[in-house]
């Protein structure tokens, strides 16, 4: 933060704790500087000054004037915790709706948050929205099942096996071009790196294009050489990708990690292959980088962490003995739901940091479909119903919506949310 800002910060709070600057009793004060002035001057003696020394008036006066400082410094404190404290631990369960903007889109439209803009694409073309439902920009295209993915402001949009692919930005379309072979997952990179996973009857390929469509690599993989690739993902710079295989060997589940690096670091190694670890009997379904030095691996019975800016290699790596029901990440810190045993709470929840740390574990109340954290809150929502909780695991709202929810959103406002429907851009204030 520059000085200047800081500054300017300083001062609007200097103006708004004004009411601590408590002046001293005006009549008080003169009298004692009259008295001080006269002493000074001569006019008159010490003799003849009133009863009491004039610097024990004046120590007193200030004494006096501290203490009713302290005093209502107390009380702002004891008033402000009080309601930071209130905020953090009650559960509030109603809600008004504070805006409220018209969405006219064709069912099955989904959403995603980028930045102070909102993605939305369907089947007839993708646009970006503000959270007014303002529109920016908007493309339209013809595609059957699109599936998406997001990395800082840059979408790749891609038709589930089919051939299309389109990438955009906040500013709009920045290119878009067609595989030879069906489509069956996309990842994308800031600058517009697309990585696909595509179908060759018993041949699968993990290819790399530009934005435009040119080909940058292509790796050919078979389940008997080495494994289905079960999920893929791009580091935000566009130079590593984590992939999870799935294999089976002598009758045993046989899962690996690879990560291919193709920038300087890969272009001696075969098939730019950095580095690999290999799993028996677990399902590695999720891979996804955090940065550009960390990615995670997240398996049906635990998670693993990776580092290393040019051959990622395992740093922490977490087990549990339990099912996993439900996953949920950002980039800090790594959530599961399991089921719980006591009566009360259907789950428990658990979070956890990228050095394999439990930083929190609670049993919660909700029924929910879906599952995401979104700036520091995990949002649990289904058709009809939201719950929302904090990262201790404790319940922060907890409410049936008036409308059928499509998604929801966490923006850092104060207690606001924003809640989009089929027909509306709600934006609500929980109390």
């Amino acid at each position: 933060m520059n000085k200047d800002k800081w500054k300017d910060i300083s001062g609007k709070w200097s103006e708004k704790l004004h009411f601590l600057r408590i002046d001293e009793d005006p009549e008080q004060e003169d009298d004692i500087q009259i008295e001080e002035k006269s002493l000074s001057s001569g006019n008159i003696s010490k003799k003849d000054l009133p009863e009491g020394d004039l610097k024990e008036k004046l120590e007193r006066n200030r004494r006096w004037v501290f203490r009713r400082r302290v005093a209502l410094l107390v009380l702002v404190v004891l008033v402000v915790g009080g309601f930071v404290l209130y905020n953090r631990m009650y559960t509030f369960t109603d809600y008004v709706i504070v805006d409220s903007y018209e969405n006219e889109v064709a069912s099955g439209s989904k959403y995603e948050a980028v930045g102070k803009n909102i993605y939305r694409y369907n089947s007839d073309g993708v646009s970006c929205v503000s959270r007014k439902n303002e529109l920016k920009w908007s493309i339209t295209y013809n595609m059957q099942g699109p599936i998406a993915d997001v990395c800082g402001d840059t979408m790749a949009i891609a038709e589930q096996q089919g051939n299309q692919v389109y990438v955009v930005n906040k500013d709009g379309l920045v290119g878009n071009f067609e595989t030879l072979l069906p489509i069956l997952k996309v990842r994308v990179s800031k600058q517009g790196v697309v990585a696909v996973v595509l179908q060759e009857e018993d041949v699968t390929w993990v290819s790399l294009y530009s934005s435009d469509g040119t080909s940058i690599a292509n790796d050919k993989t078979t389940v008997a050489e080495s494994g289905y690739p079960l999920d893929i993902d791009l580091s935000p710079d566009g130079q590593k990708l984590a992939v999870s295989y799935l294999g089976i060997k002598e009758g045993i589940i046989n899962s690996r990690v690879v990560f291919y690096h193709f920038g300087a670091a890969g272009q001696s190694e075969t098939n730019h292959i950095v580095s690999s670890e290999s799993y028996t009997e677990t399902v590695i379904p999720e891979v996804y980088f955090t940065d550009n030095s960390r990615a995670v691996a997240v398996a049906d019975n635990g998670f693993m962490v990776f580092k290393g800016g040019d051959a990622p290699k395992q740093t922490a790596s977490v087990s549990f003995e339990e099912e996993i029901v439900s996953t949920f990440h950002d980039g800090s810190r790594i959530g599961f739901l399991f089921r719980s045993t006591e009566e009360e709470y259907p789950y428990r929840m658990e979070l956890y940091n990228y050095s394999g740390r439990r930083k929190s574990s609670r049993g919660i109340d909700a029924n929910f479909d879906k599952i995401k954290i979104q700036n520091g809150q995990i949002l649990m929502y289904s058709d009809n119903r939201c719950d929302i909780f904090q990262t201790s695991g404790r319940k922060r709202f907890s409410s049936v919506y008036e409308k059928e929810i499509v998604d929801l959103f966490y923006f850092s406002e104060f207690r606001k949310y924003l809640v989009i429907t089929q027909d509306s851009f709600d934006r609500i204030k929980v109390s």
